[in-house]
């Protein structure tokens, strides 16, 4: 995921933050080892992206047991208002953004990160869950800490994560226009485009 500020501190003090590149990797250079460290990242932009009212229907289809939302991950992504249970209020609140009463999520921010070391102690209830790694302390180089980022409110996964995937931003207001060839007709005549 693109664009996500990444904060460290140091013995719980804040040190740096930085942005993750197009491809989401972030890097912290020449730290002291056996210091404690924590690192934790953070995006509240474009709350949109990827939701749709498909989402609001698959909340529904959960919440009325039709098609429980067996993932932790989609499960945190249903909790629009973090209240860390899924609820008809998260129905409301998704809709109210999608039709431009909210231009962000009141209670949340668009985006959650969970420390891919965490364990969900049940995935059908994935609530607390770690929003940060820490080294305690840091002894020697640390290759790889890696998030799940989870965009609030996608529930089926069509979210645009960074700027490789293409696409145009939703909510755009501009006319959509067809380029078709001349033709000819009658008048009550069908015609299809």
């Amino acid at each position: 995921i693109e664009d996500v500020e990444v904060s460290l501190t140091m013995n719980n003090s804040p040190m740096s933050n930085l942005v993750t590149e197009t491809d989401g990797t972030y890097s912290f250079f020449s730290l002291p080892e056996f210091t404690t460290y924590e690192v934790r990242p953070s995006l509240n932009a474009d709350p949109l992206n990827g939701v749709s009212t498909y989402d609001i229907v698959l909340i529904q289809k959960h919440l009325l047991g039709i098609a429980p939302l067996t993932s932790p991950y989609k499960l945190i992504a249903a909790d629009i208002n973090s209240s860390t249970n899924i609820s008809a209020i998260d129905m409301v609140e998704l809709r109210r953004l999608i039709l431009g009463i909210y231009q962000e999520f009141p209670n949340n921010k668009s985006w959650r990160f969970v420390d891919d070391s965490f364990e969900f102690a049940d995935v059908n209830d994935p609530w607390p869950f770690s929003e940060s790694a820490r080294f305690d302390p840091l002894n020697g180089n640390q290759v790889e800490t890696d998030f799940t980022g989870v965009k609030i409110g996608d529930i089926n996964g069509t979210v645009l994560a960074n700027s490789l995937l293409g696409g145009t931003p939703r909510g755009d207001l501009e006319d959509l226009r067809f380029e078709i060839e001349d033709q000819n007709f009658e008048a009550n005549e069908e015609v299809r485009v």
